[in-house]
């Protein structure tokens, strides 16, 4: 069933689905480097639309990157800074959320750069950041796959970062460049993030590696929360040119677009470059197969 979801739906498309839903059982699409359209080097820019519009526009997953430095979050993509604090990201989901209460976001939050002239540990500024904030929104920083009426309103942490303390659903032991499983009590993961794309005939491998892990989601996310990384980069080809693709070769944001149509069931969690190209064409494709599952006789 082909179901057209219009821009203006796209802000608030959580709000009817059921409440007893689990955030791995959705088809969620994500951002992936979310800040990263604040550069213009074509090697660090993943994004073309700002925080605000990835979120108008029906994106829920957020890949939040954070360089800890004086005990406060830098936003970075590796080393290269992005202008932004965490602050900023904290305020435009708190601002979005006041606006849809019956959303989520879901926010991956990564150490990305290490600790430099900090007197306490990237998880204690993590929590500090939390508390000062719980007014203007809530986090789930359960450590268990939480279910939609749970978060309605709310960022859900998953924690890419070391913390001595329980804190979030632990994502910490992310292996570079692998599919891989992660398995925690309440919370097992299958996850694709083979993001080394060195030269323009990669993108095959690399679309080849995201259809693997999609045609099996439907039996894994019984189980599982599947994340599936469909971004990329290398020196002979850039994130731009291998989510948009140019006029020799396909990308990969109209590779997928055309796979959907004949897929069946869910997706899990897709991470996107450049969410907005073809006017969210991959973010509206991901959405509709929620509201598709609305529409199917029980």
């Amino acid at each position: 069933m082909h179901i057209d979801i219009g821009a203006s739906a796209l802000a608030g498309w959580m709000s009817n689905l059921p409440d007893d839903s689990a955030l791995n059982r959705l088809t969620l699409p994500g951002s992936h480097d979310s800040c990263a359209y604040t550069v213009t080097d074509s090697l660090a820019r993943t994004q073309g639309a700002s925080l605000a519009e990835q979120l108008k526009h029906g994106v829920r997953v957020l890949d939040i990157r954070c360089r800890h430095e004086g005990d406060v979050f830098h936003i970075n993509h590796a080393r290269i800074p992005l202008g932004l604090m965490f602050d900023d990201v904290v305020a435009t989901c708190a601002a979005f959320l006041a606006l849809h209460p019956g959303e989520c976001i879901v926010m991956s939050v990564k150490d990305e750069c290490g600790s430099e002239d900090c007197t306490r540990s990237f998880a204690q500024t993590f929590e500090s950041y939390a508390e000062l904030y719980a007014a203007n929104v809530p986090w789930y920083l359960g450590g268990t796959i939480p279910r939609l009426g749970e978060v309605r309103g709310s960022i859900v942490l998953l924690r890419r970062f070391a913390s001595e303390f329980a804190l979030g659903i632990d994502l910490s032991m992310w292996p570079d460049n692998a599919t891989f499983e992660l398995d925690r009590p309440g919370a097992a993961f299958a996850i694709q993030d083979e993001f080394r794309v060195p030269v323009e005939a990669s993108i095959d491998y690399k679309y080849r590696a995201i259809e693997a892990l999609l045609v099996v989601t439907e039996q894994r996310v019984t189980q599982r929360w599947v994340v599936n990384f469909c971004s990329g980069t290398g020196m002979g080809a850039n994130p731009r040119r291998v989510a948009c693709g140019d006029g020799r070769r396909r990308g990969i944001n109209d590779m997928l677009v055309e796979r959907l149509v004949t897929h069946d069931g869910p997706c899990g969690t897709l991470m996107i470059d450049f969410c907005e190209y073809a006017e969210w064409a991959l973010v509206r494709a991901l959405v509709a197969r929620n509201v598709s599952r609305l529409s199917k006789p029980t």
